[in-house]
């Protein structure tokens, strides 16, 4: 125990911080890491805080205030839990406060339980015979909430102080579990599916390699049932008396994935997390997790972090999905990396699972020995056939230039066998670029540099990067003329045009937008589910997930969107998107269709998503990789220098890049240690900030990856210019 307690507090305008403080005598032999603490802080007087660490000196000639006193004797995180965060922090060349922000909910730290009233049985004796009625069923019902005991037993208030006061019943305060899934409603659990030999067959090999405890990857295609497979292996697990950890990529996948496995193991047993539950249903959920009172966790990126105990197996479904990755703000980690580390922690093994690996966890399964693949779909669903729509020729007899003939027409065949539709754009807002007719001129956000987007909603335009927002110009701020018009093609805009061809369909859209309202974007898709929507347009937040048996039809308005992109991943997402959209069709009793609308009919990662054939994109796709370099074959670590200035974020991004490079120079690595750039970023400017990024492929692995960590933990960045790190970056624009 040291004489210093580090102390994790929240800060009105500052955030999360850490300070030093002196641990009294009197609490020497009983502060732990992970308790609740009242700290003395300046004007704001005593607030609560994180125990988080202790050491015996301190840095400086500082004047140490004094711990007041220990809130909670209870541990709300152990120190291998502070171990996996510091691992974190290392990892993705960020300070530990950082993570620790990222990682521990602000509620906790303000300890945000709530209770309520609650009632049980004493004696019947000395009742009326109404008041006897209402001890009988509440003898019966055990002890509850107060409030909800009032209506069930259809009584007041009143009657229930009188029978307090004849010592018939006790209220006590009791702690109140916020429990987010009882939106859900689910009464009976389900029994679990019998597998297909197929998958009886991959869940037996998979579960005699799982006890060695490795990272695993099932390859299932579309349909192929790997979910069932998923809760066969749960079941195991929390059978054998250890607990699971099962990430999604996104809030609405989350959501559908743990009504599914509360159908299946129940509400009791299972819990849900990720950003957007309340922050009370947050804390009293770790506080179970931390207590080991749940035994499956489902959740999207940030549940990684959550304080599951005990785990004995992860699973990760859709794990090529780009939404693992935190991009912005620190830590930029990927949830995938640190549930390896989690597994690692635990010896339990890591399942990752999808019909579209990410071309580093495939090549790495395959030359493991840990690739376990599904071919078939369940109960031998045939896969829906692809039409790829070339619109060079059916664009200008398409409906608004934009839903061409052969699509409209397999829509009216649906529609009239009461079946329903997906439609994929993969842009939201109305139009995505507003330009001037007469001089050419394209209207960009006054802070970034990128087109603004039309809402045509809200009647706003819009920047999907900084949020500026602004009306509708009368003029063109370049030449004055009035011929401004906007252009290209977003979910609203396609929203409106079927709503246009099919003013008497139910047609509703989702993407991130709707995601402002909460549960919205459940509701929209137990709706959907139920047959009372027949068209839904959205982004690629309808591609993934959806298993809708009514859908026989899927439609993908500009299948060449995310081809068209200056990245080195361009290809794989394109891929991942148009084979994942197309799963979504004919997953029940009829068959399915798929229609690719594309100004480039003939690219390969299109050719191999229209025959629905992985292992045809993956040979082309890892030859590429291994000609310039990139992942699998080395590990990217992406610099970004910007300033308000242009020339100083320029300077800097030089100034880095040759210390950097004299440095892998003189220990001779410069083979193994390449550093591209600095070069102005894809997008050149985001909120007012000049943007140069420097490129670094490591090809030493760990050894590498500790020299750049090393090198960059030395540098101190002027307060005009900020340094963006990022390991493993999602792209590279």
């Amino acid at each position: 125990m040291g004489k210093y307690a580090l102390a994790l507090v929240n800060i009105k305008g500052l955030g999360v911080k850490t300070f030093s403080y002196l641990v009294p005598d009197e609490m020497k032999d009983k502060i732990q890491i992970g308790q609740a603490i009242l700290v003395p802080f300046g004007r704001q007087g005593l607030i609560n805080a994180f125990c988080v660490g202790f050491s015996d000196y301190l840095p400086g000639d500082f004047k140490v205030k004094k711990i007041n006193k220990i809130l909670d004797e209870k541990l709300l995180f152990s120190i291998d839990y502070l171990k996996l965060l510091e691992w974190v922090a290392n990892y993705y060349c960020c300070d530990l406060v950082t993570v620790l922000n990222a990682a521990i909910p602000l509620k906790l730290i303000e300890k945000a339980s709530k209770t309520e009233q609650a009632i049980e049985f004493v004696k019947l004796d000395g009742a009326t015979k109404r008041q006897a009625e209402v001890l009988e069923l509440l003898r019966t019902l055990g002890k509850m909430p107060l409030a909800v005991f009032e209506k069930q037993a259809k009584t007041t208030r009143a009657t229930i102080k009188k029978l307090e006061e004849a010592g018939c019943v006790r209220l006590t305060a009791e702690e109140l579990y916020r429990n987010p899934l009882d939106i859900l409603q689910i009464t009976e659990k389900e029994p679990l599916f019998e597998l297909s030999p197929e998958q009886q067959k991959v869940y037996e090999e998979i579960k005699a390699k799982a006890e060695k405890n490795q990272t695993i990857l099932l390859h299932g295609v579309t349909a192929s049932g790997k979910t069932e497979v998923y809760f066969k292996l749960i079941d195991d697990t929390i059978n054998s008396g250890k607990n699971v950890l099962f990430l999604a990529p996104e809030i609405a996948l989350a959501s559908q994935l743990t009504k599914r496995l509360a159908k299946k193991f129940g509400t009791k047993d299972v819990a849900i997390w990720h950003s957007s539950i309340s922050d009370g249903e947050r804390y009293d959920v770790w506080q179970k997790l931390y207590k080991n009172e749940i035994k499956i966790l489902a959740g999207a990126r940030s549940a990684v972090f959550a304080p599951l105990q005990n785990i004995g197996l992860i699973i990760i479904d859709e794990e090529h999905e780009g939404a693992y990755k935190q991009t912005s703000p620190a830590p930029r980690y990927d949830a995938k990396v640190v549930a390896g580390k989690l597994a690692e922690f635990y010896g339990c093994p890591l399942l990752l699972g999808s019909a579209t690996p990410d071309i580093s966890v495939y090549y790495r399964a395959v030359n493991s020995g840990n690739l376990f693949e599904m071919k078939k779909r369940f109960n031998d669903a045939k896969v829906p056939p692809v039409s790829v729509i070339n619109m060079q020729e059916h664009g200008r007899a398409a409906y608004r230039n934009v839903i061409s003939k052969p699509l409209q027409t397999a829509i009216n065949e649906t529609l009239e066998n009461n079946q329903q539709v997906i439609l994929l754009i993969n842009r939201r807002g109305f139009s995505t670029f507003t330009q001037c007719q007469a001089c050419g001129h394209v209207i960009e956000c006054p802070n970034c540099a990128i087109p603004m987007i039309w809402h045509a909603k809200d009647q706003r335009l819009k920047c999907h990067y900084c949020n500026h927002v602004e009306s509708f110009p009368d003029v063109c701020p370049e030449c004055g003329s009035d011929a401004l018009k906007n252009s290209g093609t977003g979910t609203q805009k396609i929203e409106q045009y079927i709503k246009e061809l099919y003013p008497d369909k139910v047609v509703e859209r989702i993407d991130s937008d709707i995601l402002v309202r909460k549960g919205e974007h459940i509701r929209l898709l137990e709706r959907f589910q139920k047959g009372e929507i027949d068209i839904l347009v959205g982004t690629q937040m309808i591609a993934k997930g959806l298993d809708n048996p009514n859908v026989t039809l899927v439609g993908v308005i500009s299948a060449d969107a995310s081809f068209n992109l200056p990245d080195f991943r361009a290809s794989e997402r394109g891929f991942q998107l148009l084979t994942q959209v197309a799963g979504r069709a004919g997953r029940g009793d009829f068959a399915g269709r798929v229609f690719f609308q594309t100004y480039n009919p003939e690219y390969y990662a299109l050719e191999s998503a229209k025959s629905q054939n992985y292992g045809e994109f993956y040979e082309k796709e890892i030859i590429a990789r291994e000609e310039f370099d990139y992942p699998p074959f080395s590990q990217i670590i992406r610099l970004v220098l910007s300033s308000a200035n242009n020339f100083r974020a320029e300077k800097s991004a030089q100034e880095i890049a040759l210390r950097l490079c004299t440095m892998i120079e003189k220990y001779g690595i410069s083979e193994r240690l390449e550093v591209l750039g600095p070069t102005n970023c894809v997008i050149e400017r985001i909120n007012g900030q000049y943007r140069f990024q420097i490129i670094i492929k490591n090809k030493l692995e760990e050894k590498g990856h500790r020299f750049v960590s090393s090198f960059l933990n030395k540098i101190t960045m002027p307060k005009d210019i900020k340094l963006t790190i990022d390991v493993d970056p999602l792209d590279i624009l």
